[in-house]
């Protein structure tokens, strides 16, 4: 069950309380608060009952989480106010409960209707292969729309159209066989490069892991479509690239972020990596060149 509808389920569960405990106060009110609270509790539940696998659900049950809190909320504020208005407070959640099951209904209804809308993906149909010459395409549009993605963001990769990562660039790793992509219902949505090289700059940091070069494995270029970001592809690809450097018997895993994404720093410290601080690292044509150090220990 995902965080989403625990949460959704966690409110609802929390408006009945909410509901019982108004009756039990206002004994008099609990038609009114039954006529007022039921209907609009329905859509929800039929929501997540039904179309479990359906885009456009998912998408209303994080729009829905905003109502039932507001809701319990209205209960409970009727119920702890003695000195208020209870009519007041009554009718002013009883119109909130009312304009969430116009809203709601409909998005309820319609993904039941349109029985071809596509599924949720999901960590079962995403699979990794090493890109070939014939990928460049793809992955152009691909890093195309990761750097569109970027802009005007707070983290920002220093990537641009025309610039890094370029076609020689990517075309050279996936003849190299470096070149790994991420596949969900046989669309590219990811990709990273796996290999041994180091910037002579990582040589500053004190790696916790003293190993020979070719027991490091480095992660360059990992980028993520922006269409299925936050559905845990960026994760399962460093999974992925931490599963391949064990196979080839690497010790420790070692990337840089530039400082001007903070967002990725922090994505691979909750990923256990360890962060070794900035350093200046030299990479041709980049604007920027300081760099934060990460590394995850394999041994």
């Amino acid at each position: 069950m995902t965080l989403i509808r625990k949460i959704l389920i966690f409110c609802a569960v929390a408006t009945f309380t909410a509901l019982i405990a108004c009756t039990i106060r206002h004994p008099g009110t609990w038609l009114a608060l039954l006529t007022f609270y039921g209907p609009p509790l329905i859509p929800p539940f039929i929501l997540l009952a039904f179309t479990k696998q359906n885009r456009l659900a998912t998408n209303m049950q994080k729009v829905l989480l905003i109502a039932p809190i507001g809701i319990a909320l209205g209960c409970w504020l009727m119920f702890l106010a003695p000195t208020g208005n209870p009519d007041g407070v009554l009718m002013a959640t009883a119109l909130l409960t009312v304009l969430w099951a116009i809203v709601t209904t409909p998005f309820c209804i319609i993904p039941l209707l349109l029985k071809n809308l596509p599924p949720v993906p999901t960590m079962n149909n995403l699979t990794f292969r090493k890109a070939t010459p014939f990928d460049l395409p793809t992955l152009r549009r691909l890093y195309n729309d990761v750097i569109d993605g970027m802009e005007g963001a707070a983290s920002h990769a220093q990537w641009h159209r025309g610039g890094y990562p370029t076609d020689a660039f990517l075309q050279s790793r996936a003849a190299l066989g470096e070149l790994w992509v991420a596949e969900m219902n046989t669309k590219m949505v990811g990709a990273m490069i796996l290999n041994a090289e180091c910037n002579p700059g990582y040589a500053q940091a004190d790696w916790q892991v003293k190993c020979k070069p070719h027991e490091v494995m480095a992660i360059h270029t990992l980028g993520v479509s922006p269409s299925v970001q936050g559905q845990g592809v960026g994760k399962a690809m460093v999974q992925k690239a931490i599963e391949i450097a064990r196979e080839k018997g690497c010790k420790s895993m070692r990337l840089d972020v530039i400082d001007t994404n903070p967002a990725a720093c922090d994505f691979y410290v909750r990923l256990g990596f360890i962060s070794h601080g900035m350093y200046v690292l030299d990479y041709p044509g980049a604007v920027c060149t300081n760099f934060t150090l990460c590394e995850l220990p394999l041994v």
